[in-house]
């Protein structure tokens, strides 16, 4: 019984298939728009730091860092967003222990304190609302008092 040629070009087949994969995985969601800004408390930018945006629905952008100037940037799609402002200075001293949580042993190191009052660290607390247009790019400073 012939059973015919067997197939022998599996490489081909394979650069085919993958091919045809890439093309189907291609970026989908929302069109994203630049959102920069500064962010300021009693006037001032602050020189640490990160801004989250959290959107009505759906799942919130990573988190865009401060610069010493205070400034931002990141892309995000049109809507609504509560805003919270995390501005932490770096903890100094510590030694590492694998033993703690985190690697690090604080153990007579003194907290550090955040620059902004912590109600600005939540979504739910820090009363910031703001909106990113679509089709254009947005410019939102946000100022803390």
């Amino acid at each position: 019984m012939n059973r015919g040629m067997p197939f022998t070009n599996w490489p081909a087949l394979s650069v085919l298939f993958l091919g045809l994969f890439v093309l189907g995985c291609g970026s989908s969601g929302p069109e994203k728009h630049p959102v920069t800004g500064i962010v300021t408390y009693q006037g001032k930018p602050l020189p640490l730091g990160r801004v989250s945006f959290v959107p009505e629905t759906g799942r919130a952008a990573d988190p865009a860092h401060l610069d010493e100037s205070g400034r931002y940037q990141l892309e995000l799609p049109a809507g609504k967003y509560s805003v919270a402002v995390i501005a932490m200075p770096p903890r100094p001293g510590g030694r590492p222990d694998p033993t703690v949580e985190g690697g690090i042993d604080y153990t007579g190191v003194p907290e550090v304190r955040s620059l902004i009052p912590k109600k600005y660290n939540r979504t739910t607390t820090s009363g910031i609302v703001v909106q990113v247009e679509n089709k254009k790019a947005n410019r939102i400073d946000i100022h803390l008092k």
